[in-house]
């Protein structure tokens, strides 16, 4: 009798053990870090991409710095400590060290002001830090954030976000002919009236005006909105010249949403709200909406 009741005090303490050590709910997260891709997270959670997207209602593969990821479902945390805790640290931890962040690699969606606002500094000192005069910037590139902030020569791209391919060169003499062409084809469209989707002479919208006006200049492009030329074959320039790709964002809907041929001296030819026009990039309006500069692939 009393090896009976023995074992079962010994069979309640184990049940009473159990329901102690019973797990809660809680998704595991993680900050990314520079140099991360949402392939590298994955792999060292040992998830699938998928996964990470779908648990974090991501639309596409770009992440940022300090962005926080779910990198799990569940994870289970135990109330109350085991009577033999392991000392075995894991190869991977859930939540990295802090890391203080000194630089950010502008990505799709980026504006001066987000940016300011996600490192809790003010939009004038991030212009200050990087002798910025405008709020234009442009994917790929490297900001200060941070009075002493050092950015190493040729480092372009955290890795995080799409990294945007830069020339300072001129095209060559072959580009320089087609550019001419197209600015010569682009001058003669002034006053073609703005159609939502045209790109003939009867009516155009910013980027059929693009497609038809190089087409003309001797240069096959496919047909693609602003937003899929700044993002396609195209490459950052840093020194513009004349027939040069100009965009801006945030115009009719967020994001780039209008482009035109630069002209020189601050001048670039577009199809407007009023049609097909010569406007200012120092312009009140679109100063404020300018991202960049850049140059089709095929422009040698």
């Amino acid at each position: 009798m009393k090896k009976s009741k023995k074992l079962r005090i010994f069979a309640l303490s184990t049940i009473a053990t159990s329901f102690l050590a019973l797990p809660t709910a809680e998704a595991a997260t993680y900050t990314v870090q520079k140099g991360d891709t949402l392939s590298k997270i994955a792999q060292n959670h040992q998830v699938s991409v998928q996964d990470i997207k779908s648990w974090n209602k991501l639309k596409n593969d770009m992440i940022y710095v300090a962005q926080k990821l779910e990198v799990s479902e569940t994870s289970t945390n135990e109330v109350g400590k085991p009577s033999n805790p392991s000392t075995t640290k894991p190869t991977t931890p859930t939540t990295p060290p802090k890391q203080t962040t000194v630089s950010h690699t502008v990505v799709k969606g980026d504006t001066l002001s987000k940016i300011a606002k996600q490192y809790n500094v003010t939009l004038k000192d991030i212009k200050e830090w990087n002798g910025l005069t405008t709020d234009a910037i442009y994917i790929g590139q490297v900001l200060k954030l941070s009075p002493t902030a050092t950015i190493p020569e040729g480092d372009k791209s955290s890795g995080v976000g799409t990294p945007s391919k830069e020339t300072s060169k001129d095209p060559s003499a072959n580009g320089q002919a087609i550019y001419k062409k197209t600015i010569d084809v682009a001058n003669t469209l002034v006053g073609t009236p703005y159609v939502y989707g045209g790109n003939t002479p009867e009516g155009l919208d910013c980027s059929g005006f693009i497609y038809y006006a190089f087409n003309q200049g001797g240069l096959k492009i496919g047909r693609d909105s602003s937003e899929g030329y700044f993002y396609g074959n195209t490459t950052q320039v840093n020194n513009p010249i004349a027939g040069d790709l100009v965009f801006f964002e945030n115009t009719y809907k967020d994001g780039i949403s209008h482009m035109g041929i630069y002209l020189g001296n601050n001048k670039f030819i577009h199809s407007g709200s009023d049609g097909v026009e010569v406007s200012d990039v120092t312009n009140s309006y679109w100063s404020t909406k300018l991202v960049g500069y850049k140059r089709f692939d095929a422009i040698k």
